[in-house]
């Protein structure tokens, strides 16, 4: 079973980090603005997944330390894209603000 979570994060983060870098390279898309929204997404993932893994009738707790993990790892990477992309846009500003003087 830890081998299909494992799975199904590389298949859910690879494309979406590919995606998101693209994104920002074009210009179309903040890389901060992705980190957030990638955020919000791991939190409606967790929940997502623990309704489809976790019966009412019965207690499911491999199945929700699965949806909890795999929301916190996605959370945690749409941070550490918030936080990349904060760091770039600081260094954006102060190169800006040096070539104008």
């Amino acid at each position: 079973m830890d081998g299909l979570m494992y799975l199904f994060l590389a298949a859910l983060l690879i494309p979406a980090n590919i995606f998101i870098i693209k994104w920002h390279r074009s210009g179309r898309f903040p890389l901060w603005a992705a980190g957030i929204l990638l955020a919000f997404f791991g939190i409606g993932l967790g929940y997502a997944i623990r309704l489809l893994l976790v019966d009412i009738w019965t207690t499911g707790q491999g199945g929700a330390i699965m949806a909890v993990f795999i929301g916190l790892v996605v959370m945690t990477n749409g941070a550490i894209h918030f936080v990349i992309g904060v760091v770039l846009a600081m260094v954006k500003l102060v190169a800006n603000k040096r070539a104008r003087t």
